[in-house]
């Protein structure tokens, strides 16, 4: 499938990462928020942000969980969030981390938020 009209938007600053490229990680250009990423599911992204930030220790199906339970208004939300592209017939998922925010400590943070 051709990455064209794919679209990637901070969740952080609402920025635009991505407009048109297939996303592969980096900095968003908005707030410079690392993300990473790019699974089929959310438990993919997480495991695919995981693996490129070097992070040990931590359980992506956790994880992943747990950056669902939290709440808007969770301060955590302002450090490390998910979301997903836009893309033509599917979306892939991608984990943002606010600038300044070791992402080992964010996800696990973000982990035990999990049941």
């Amino acid at each position: 499938m051709s990455p064209v009209g794919v679209k990637l938007v901070c969740p952080l600053c609402r920025a635009t990462v991505v407009d048109g490229a297939e996303p592969s990680g980096g900095a968003c250009p908005g707030c410079a928020a690392r993300y990473a990423g790019g699974g089929d599911d959310a438990r993919g992204g997480v495991a695919a942000a995981i693996a490129a930030w070097g992070v040990a220790g931590i359980d992506a199906d956790r994880a992943g969980e747990g950056l669902f339970r939290l709440l808007p208004d969770d301060p955590l939300n302002a450090q490390v969030t998910v979301t997903s592209d836009r893309r033509d017939g599917y979306y892939r998922w991608w984990v943002f981390v606010a600038d300044g925010v070791d992402p080992a400590t964010a996800l696990a943070a973000a982990e035990a938020h999990a049941s």
